[in-house]
């Protein structure tokens, strides 16, 4: 009978603190939401004695919501403005120049031909690239955001006293600041998968050259290769710390593994590509003389791209062969003579 009273009593605070969950969660937005769920799944997995590749698919699931809901309405804004509307397709005519550029020199490589010759595979080249571009170019615009949000929050803390840290925010939108902090240590989290991600799959690397490529262009002639001097004395160094040296054979044991990849990436979209022209964009017959069981593509009115599909037993490949056309009416002469 004595502890009846305290079993109402917690019954009763545990009712309140449900009731104040509730209206802790009615009070959140979207993105507010998605953090708070994020950080939960952080929890349960640091305390998990093994990796969750569930939970960590979670966390950027989250996150990601999180931050399309948060910067979606801004974006709708810049883009009602005329500034905001160049600076955007500024931002989406760099990646589509460059995506064609990339998928030119993906389909010369192939055939050996202009792509110009090719138009449907160029295409549907510039289809697969595309989306690798906007990858790496949503890295960048995502990695000039961390920098902005430190600036952000110190706006707020200074604007807090005069009680004006709301002007930027709806009415009924609290935890501003601790909501910037989440934000910035989510985006970092989002970062760090994308990063991961985009080098595990090795789709980056031909945005990587091009990157170093435009880099080195904004270099001046005035810059001067100097022999580091030091470069002997950081060779003893790793002789003498077999620990350091062990950890850059690591290294680049690492980044050998990432090429791979990356290689591999590459050959996957070259069958693609390889199959898409000889099956589709390569025609079956033709007014021009070709080998039996090849398929011709019409360079111009004198010359053919005859290409031949070899299957091995492992892979299959092809061989692509420019030849003079030998019609009805012209390209006799290069036909081979009969012996006599």
């Amino acid at each position: 009978m004595l502890q009846l009273p305290h079993y109402f009593s917690l019954k009763d605070k545990l009712k309140h603190y449900h009731q104040q969950l509730i209206v802790f969660w009615s009070s959140l937005n979207l993105a507010q939401r998605c953090y708070f769920l994020a950080i939960l799944c952080s929890i349960l997995y640091l305390k998990s004695d093994t990796p969750s590749t569930t939970l960590i698919t979670a966390i950027t699931t989250l996150v990601l919501v999180a931050m399309i809901s948060e910067f979606w309405p801004k974006f709708t804004q810049i883009w009602d403005s005329l500034p905001g509307k160049a600076v955007i397709l500024l931002f989406y005519g760099f990646v589509a120049n460059y995506s064609l550029v990339q998928a030119s020199g993906e389909v010369n490589n192939i055939a050996g031909v202009s792509a110009e010759h090719l138009p449907y595979t160029h295409n549907f080249a510039v289809l697969l690239s595309v989306p690798v571009w906007f990858f790496i170019t949503s890295l960048v615009v995502l990695l000039i955001i961390q920098f902005t949000i430190p600036i952000y929050i110190f706006i707020l803390l200074l604007l807090r006293p005069f009680g004006l840290h709301t002007i930027w925010h709806a009415p009924n939108y609290r935890f501003a600041i601790i909501t910037g902090l989440i934000r910035f240590g989510a985006g970092l989290f989002l970062l760090v998968q994308l990063a991961l991600l985009s080098t595990y799959t090795g789709a980056l690397k031909e945005v990587s050259k091009t990157v170093t490529n435009i880099t080195n262009g904004l270099e001046t002639d005035l810059i001067v290769n100097i022999q580091d001097p030091k470069a002997q004395e950081k060779t003893s160094a790793l002789k003498e710390n077999p620990e350091l040296a062990r950890t850059l054979s690591e290294l680049d044991a690492k980044n050998d593994a990432l090429s791979q990849r990356a290689t591999a990436y590459e050959q996957k979209i070259t069958n693609i590509l390889s199959h898409f022209i000889f099956d589709h964009e390569a025609d079956l017959y033709s007014r021009c003389d070709h080998t039996k069981g090849s398929r011709i593509i019409e360079l111009n009115d004198y010359e053919i791209l005859e290409i031949i599909r070899h299957n091995a037993t492992e892979n299959t490949h092809y061989t692509y062969q420019v030849k003079p056309c030998i019609s009805a009416a012209i390209g006799h002469q290069f036909k081979p003579q009969k012996k006599p």
